[in-house]
């Protein structure tokens, strides 16, 4: 396994952290922000160094967005629960990913094809990051920021239901 592999495990293990210590935190939004930021920094510390170093490996294309994913919405679960986030953002976000991880594990069980992120993906989970600070630091943007969420969610899943579609239907890529 190499370093950015480690870095992504790493992440995927602030989950079961996060969920296990967040119940005796006395500071629940400065705990959440410490695990949303270590997050933050080796996701794109391990991005960084698997493409310097071309470390890229079908492990990463698959766990390095199911971190992100597993993460946020973690913590997103957390800030709801303490009532300091609305639940239908929770509710949008799980919806979104739960249909992100789904069809990603369908393309690569159906035709071995780990469909990498891109550039609207990487904007949507900056946008996340963004949004879920904004609750904890209690921005007066916050509602603002939650309804651009909404459309981003609609055009980043059309825009990933489309390259889905392409992919699981294209001829050169059948698996026999």
């Amino acid at each position: 396994m190499n370093l950015p592999n480690v870095l992504t495990s790493i992440r995927l293990l602030l989950v079961p952290i996060y969920i296990s210590f967040l119940p005796n935190v006395v500071n629940k939004l400065f705990f959440s922000l410490v695990i949303l930021a270590l997050g933050g920094f080796l996701d794109i510390a391990d991005g960084y160094i698997a493409r310097k170093y071309n470390l890229i490996t079908d492990f990463g294309k698959m766990m390095d967005p199911l971190a992100d994913k597993l993460l946020l919405i973690t913590i997103a679960g957390g800030l709801w629960l303490n009532g300091y986030i609305p639940f239908w953002i929770l509710v949008f976000m799980a919806i979104r990913e739960g249909v992100m991880i789904a069809g990603g594990a369908i393309s690569y069980l159906y035709k071995k094809i780990a469909i990498p992120a891109n550039a609207l993906g990487k904007i949507n989970t900056c946008y996340i990051y963004l949004l879920i600070i904004s609750y904890i630091l209690q921005w007066e943007i916050r509602s603002l920021l939650a309804r651009g969420f909404v459309l981003l969610v609609l055009v980043t899943t059309i825009v990933y239901s489309n390259i889905f579609i392409n992919k699981l239907f294209d001829k050169k890529t059948m698996v026999n």
